[in-house]
């Protein structure tokens, strides 16, 4: 089916920014809301996943799959699946998990971790997991891009454009995207009671204005400096 990319043109300008990776680092409050909108579920204190369906019952255990930032992403996503959900997690370089024959099939939830969705390690190992029998879900930015594809079902963060070679809001967004998924798995197998859901929840839709309350602290710092 055909899906529209919502990215345009003034996302992949400077907008008066010095550099790209400035705009980004301005754009995370944005990104974060992004991610979040519209997969909270308040009264039920839960998360919606868009299309994706994932019961705790079956997954033995989660491999979180990735190559740089990404894995990086994928080490904080551990702690809070295994803190949230209570379920084992093991998080790989995407570029070693093919050569080391990996103990994984069946009953086996991995999650590929992907800015752009194409990175080649990371794509070699979601078809390395599959072909054991693994089911595979995907964390990207770009819609419809070889990881999801190749994927059962995806996640996108919708962050927009990142151009600066550090990654920023991709980042932060990955991040979203792995809390929603430990606050998903937790309420569904009942280790994440609904008080302290409540008050995860209410954490993550804090963030944007705390991020952008300190960025501005770091602005005013900054000046400070720069007049002393």
């Amino acid at each position: 089916p055909v899906k529209n990319v919502v990215w345009n043109s003034t996302q992949a300008e400077k907008n008066g920014f010095k550099h790209f990776m400035l705009k980004e680092i301005h754009e995370q409050p944005r990104a974060v809301t992004d991610t979040l909108r519209g997969r909270l579920e308040l009264e039920q204190h839960d998360a919606l996943l868009d299309e994706v369906q994932l019961d705790p019952a079956t997954i033995k255990k989660i491999i979180i799959v990735a190559c740089g930032t990404s894995n990086h992403a994928g080490m904080v996503g551990k702690f809070m699946i295994e803190q949230l959900a209570r379920i084992p997690v093991e998080c790989d370089l995407a570029s070693e998990f093919r050569y080391r024959d990996p103990i994984v099939g069946p009953g086996d939830l991995v999650i590929a971790v992907s800015q752009s969705g194409e990175t080649a390690d990371t794509l070699a190992a979601v078809k390395e997991a599959k072909a054991k029998g693994a089911r595979i879900l995907s964390i990207a930015n770009v819609v419809d891009s070889s990881i999801p594809r190749a994927s059962d079902g995806a996640l996108y963060t919708h962050a927009g454009p990142e151009i600066g070679v550090a990654s920023t809001k991709a980042f932060t967004t990955q991040l979203i995207a792995l809390a929603l998924i430990a606050l998903h798995l937790g309420r569904k197998n009942g280790k994440l009671s609904k008080d302290a859901a409540k008050a995860f929840i209410d954490e993550l839709l804090q963030l944007p204005t705390k991020m952008k309350e300190d960025r501005k602290s770091t602005r005013l710092n900054s000046s400070h400096d720069q007049i002393s």
